[in-house]
């Protein structure tokens, strides 16, 4: 069953791992959309690393079958028809329309991980904070 799995990946850090582990655990290929530059500067910072960056740091990870950078998260459905959309917990109630009605057109599941304690700009907050 193809699982497509999303996020910005800036940086990477151990719940990334975690969640990319859950969504592989639901089947194969695991295919990895990587979130444009835009979508970090909507969480109110400037990206980490470079979209290509994060992509390539992704697709070197042993559970990832393909990395894939379209202009949106509802284009990366519709392309793919996976089986399983799989989201961060903190996605919950917060997909926007496009990407929830692509899921109803290419039939997919969407599936919330509990995997992570916190995002990346969480994290960059907390230690800019100290």
């Amino acid at each position: 069953m193809r699982v497509l799995a999303d996020g910005c990946f800036d940086p990477l850090h151990m719940g990334h791992l975690r969640y990319l582990s859950a969504a592989r655990e639901l089947g194969r290929p695991l295919i990895v959309h990587i979130a444009p530059d835009e979508a970090i500067r909507a969480k109110g910072r400037e990206p980490f690393q470079t979209r290509f960056e994060r992509a390539r740091t992704v697709l070197h990870l042993d559970m990832v079958d393909q990395v894939q950078c379209h202009d949106s998260l509802a284009i990366a459905v519709l392309s793919n028809c996976p089986r399983y959309l799989v989201k961060g917990s903190d996605w919950r109630g917060r997909l926007p329309d496009e990407v929830l009605q692509a899921c109803r057109e290419a039939e997919t599941e969407i599936i919330y991980t509990e995997t992570q304690d916190k995002t990346s700009t969480e994290r960059l907050h907390d230690t800019r904070s100290v």
